[in-house]
């Protein structure tokens, strides 16, 4: 077999090859130098602008929700006050009156005092509660 010879290149072929990517490289950066600085631009107008509209928008939404509670709060007051003057005018004394009238209810004339004895303290089991089980029949 043979063995493949490394080619050495001359050191002034090598720097005209070094000298041409480095000019081939400056030339694409400079073509793609106004393309950076638009997106560039666009990113430094378009990312204050959206989060102009984010915060504009969750404000309004916060202004929605609000209005809402408050809509909720005055409609819940509302009928706060309505159950009161109903409780009113069902705990008034002379509407008790007539439904008692109308049930044929009256004053007591005797008052009666009925004792009532305290329970009688119940024992604590003692032992196991299988062998209480069994005690109780």
């Amino acid at each position: 077999m043979i063995a493949a010879q490394r080619v050495v290149a001359e050191p002034r072929i090598e720097r005209a090859r070094t000298a041409t990517r480095q000019r081939t490289r400056r030339t694409r950066r400079r073509l793609h130098a106004p393309v950076h600085a638009v997106v560039t631009l666009a990113i430094v107008l378009l990312v204050p602008l959206l989060g102009y509209v984010t915060l504009t928008a969750n404000l309004t939404s916060l202004n929605y929700s609000l209005a809402r509670a408050e809509r909720d709060r005055t409609a819940l007051l509302g009928d706060a006050q309505r159950r009161d003057e109903q409780i009113a005018r069902l705990e008034s004394p002379d509407r008790l009156a007539a439904v008692a009238g109308a049930l044929q209810m009256h004053d007591p004339h005797v008052y009666a005092v009925v004792r009532i004895l305290e329970p009688k303290p119940q024992p604590k089991p003692a032992g196991l509660a299988v062998f209480a089980w069994f005690n109780a029949r």
